[in-house]
This record gives structure tokens, C-alpha cells and sequence, in this order.
């Protein structure tokens, strides 16, 4: 009896592949969906043609004003070193090439330092903040493979900066000196400043490189350092130095937003557009044909 249940059981055992080539299934191909996602995953940064991306940026940027007349020493000009914000919207193509363009909270300065002995007294100005840039993107070295989002790109740019023609206030310092002489009059120095922002707009020019990184299919960040050249003057400071018995003397403070920047971007792809087929056609021995 035991003889016969083991034969039936073994019997039944050996007829499992032949049950199974009858079912729909069992020799079923992948997914095709599954099979895109796959090859997508490992290639696809090759195949991509057009990407359209949102971004935000912080950044802290350094500029000094330029100084025509420094007194022998006694009014200088301070480097400013300032964070700002920006928001970006961007398209690249075939990963090589980008142009992105947005606003930013970017501030320019001037910073009178006037000497005084051992000490010095300082009088920061801030334009009306806002600047709007245009820039061109190309990367020169890649370091991610097929996927080429990782890596080093080149940059340059100009940027629009708005003005209001406002008066941002002024300052004045007086001193006296003794010559301890019966009769004769203190010498008495004062200087005056007085700062306005530009009426017309002015501009930027700058170049920059920046290391990107992919960290997944919709988000890349970018470290960057950029230089920038001031086209006009987006606010002036003007100063006035007068001495007892002399004629006044004059100086302006320009600040026309040359300096550095160095700055973090987080992008956000949010469409993406490729030479991959939607549906993949599969022949032969597995070839598949993009």
C-alpha cells in the first residue's frame, strides 16, 4: 500500500511541467513597463534629450565700492559680504547644455570707512535688493557615466538690476582740533555723505563654475563660485570733506556690485523628455530595440 501512494505522488510530481506549460503565464516575457523602468534606471540619463527644471538657490556674495578720492588715507571703502536668495526656472539639453533664468534678493553696497586715530567709523548702504539674470550653462566633465547630470559645468550671465532712484539717507562727522594758541580758533574738519540708489536700471556680468551632483531622477544639487563685473553704478555715496580755511574737497563711493559669490542651488525636474520608446519591442534573443 505505502508502494502505491509513493508511485501516485511521484507520478503527480512528474506531471507539474506539463500543467504548467498549459497555463498563460508560465512563459510569459517581462513586464514590458518593468523592462523600460529597468533600463531607464541604468541608462536613461543617456537617451535624455530636453529636462525643464524649477530651482532655489541661497548664496552669500562679497562686493566693494570703488573709491575715487581717499582723503591721505582718512575715508575708505569696506567689502561687503552679504547672503541673498534666488529662484530659478531652467531647460538643459542632451544634459550638456542649459539656460535657466529668475529673480533674486541680491543686495549691492557701498560702505564708507572714515579714520578716525585708532578707530573707524563705518556707514553701510543697500540698493533696493532685486536683480533678475539670464544664464547659459555647458558641463565640460562629467563624473556620473551614462547618466552625465554629475559633474562640472561652466556658466555666464547678465543680470538686470532694477532701481528706484531712492535717497538711502546720509551721515556727518565733525572734529576739532587745538593749536593751544591765545586768540586763534579751533581747526574744525567735517565730512558729509550723502547715498542714492540709481534711477535707471544697471546690470551684471558674470561667469561662474559650478560642481552639480544627481541625487535622484527629479533632484541634482549645484556648488558654485561665481565672478561678477558691475555694468554701471546701482547706488553712489557722495562725500564732502571740508577744513577750516581750505576749499571742500569731493568723493564718490560707486557701488556697482563687482565681487564674488559662492552659493548652493537644490534643482527640481519636474519633465523630462526622451528618445526612449514608450512601449520596447523586443526580438529575437532578447534584443531590444530603443
Amino acid at each position: 500500500m505505502m508502494k502505491r501512494y509513493l508511485f501516485l505522488l511521484f507520478l503527480g510530481l512528474a506531471g507539474l511541467p506539463t500543467f504548467g506549460q498549459q497555463m498563460t503565464d508560465y512563459y510569459r516575457l517581462p513586464d514590458q513597463q518593468s523592462q523600460y523602468n529597468r533600463i531607464l534606471n541604468r541608462y536613461g540619463g543617456a537617451y535624455t534629450r530636453d529636462r525643464w527644471y524649477v530651482a532655489l538657490s541661497g548664496f552669500v556674495r562679497t562686493d566693494r565700492a570703488q573709491l575715487d578720492n581717499s582723503y591721505n588715507g582718512l575715508l575708505g571703502s569696506s567689502r561687503v559680504t552679504k547672503p541673498g536668495i534666488g529662484a530659478l526656472v531652467g531647460w538643459t539639453y542632451r544634459e550638456q547644455w542649459a539656460i535657466e533664468g529668475g529673480y533674486a534678493r541680491m543686495p549691492i553696497h557701498t560702505e564708507a570707512r572714515v579714520r578716525n586715530g585708532y578707530f573707524a567709523y563705518s556707514f553701510p548702504y543697500t540698493n533696493d535688493k532685486q536683480g533678475i539674470v539670464l544664464r547659459a550653462r555647458r558641463m565640460v566633465l562629467s563624473t556620473s557615466g551614462p547618466w552625465r547630470r554629475s559633474g562640472l559645468w561652466l556658466s555666464a550671465g547678465l543680470w538686470l538690476i532694477p532701481n528706484s532712484g531712492q535717497n538711502k539717507g546720509g551721515f556727518s562727522l565733525a572734529s576739532y582740533s587745538y593749536r593751544y594758541r591765545q586768540g586763534e580758533k579751533p581747526d574744525t574738519l567735517r565730512i558729509l555723505g550723502q547715498t542714492n540708489v540709481n534711477a535707471a536700471p544697471t546690470g551684471l556680468a558674470e561667469v561662474g563654475a559650478e560642481y552639480n551632483v544627481r541625487l535622484s531622477d527629479k533632484f541634482d544639487m549645484g556648488f558654485a563660485v561665481r565672478k561678477y563685473w558691475g555694468l554701471g553704478s546701482s547706488l553712489t555715496t557722495d562725500v564732502t570733506y571740508k577744513a577750516s580755511g581750505r576749499d571742500p574737497q569731493y568723493a564718490q563711493l560707486q557701488g556697482t556690485g563687482s565681487g564674488m559669490s559662492y552659493g548652493v542651488t537644490l534643482r527640481y525636474t519636474y519633465a523630462v523628455r526622451r528618445n526612449l520608446s514608450n512601449a520596447l519591442d523586443v526580438q529575437g534573443k532578447g534584443r531590444i530595440k530603443l
